[in-house]
């Protein structure tokens, strides 16, 4: 495939995938916001176990129905360019991209909530620890410079992890077929 044809697959990837996880997360908005938060349970249910189950199914199932659909759309996309993409390595990253966001974002929290702790083991370990922060976090520190609203970024995380997972998972297939010959 062509370096052209290989950048227009990626950004129409990015935005097909975008435009699922928007979806999908007004489908969540209203489905399990406004309809099942605020409609059937409201304040019937006070209990914190059953808050908390609610919650997390909630959300664990629309999470997971936007990751397949975000992955779906990216092996769609592929398809269309001629390019036959494996299910799994595209899920798998899909499934990680907004945890590495969600990552270095609270790394920069963690730096000033800890900050002024006083022990002798962690004055010794915090500069490294720091520079390390720093690093982790230089692209989401990048993007919170130009004022960019986080929440685009993690709309465009999904797919972008997504992309990552089946690349890299090329790029790993082909050194164990090396190493095999």
């Amino acid at each position: 495939m062509s370096k052209k044809n290989n950048v227009l697959l990626t950004l129409s990837q990015i935005a097909i995938g975008g435009v699922i996880t928007v979806a999908g997360s007004l489908i969540y908005f209203l489905i399990f916001k406004k309809f099942l938060w605020q409609m059937l349970i409201d304040d019937r249910i006070m209990h914190g176990f059953w808050v908390g189950l609610f919650l997390l199914i909630s959300i664990g199932g629309t999470y997971g129905l936007i990751v397949v659909g975000v992955s779906e759309g990216i092996r769609y996309v592929g398809r269309k360019f001629g390019v036959d993409i494996p299910f799994k390595p595209v899920c798998s990253g899909a499934f990680l991209g907004a945890p590495a966001i969600v990552g270095p974002l609270e790394l920069l929290n963690l730096l000033s909530d800890i900050a002024g702790i006083q022990n002798i083991i962690f004055v010794l370990i915090f500069p490294i620890f720091k520079a390390l922060v720093f690093l982790l976090s230089l692209p989401v520190q990048a993007w919170l410079m130009l004022r960019l609203p986080i929440e685009i970024l993690y709309v465009i995380a999904i797919p972008i992890g997504a992309i990552l997972g089946y690349r890299l998972a090329n790029i790993e297939a082909t050194e164990v077929n090396v190493q095999e010959t």
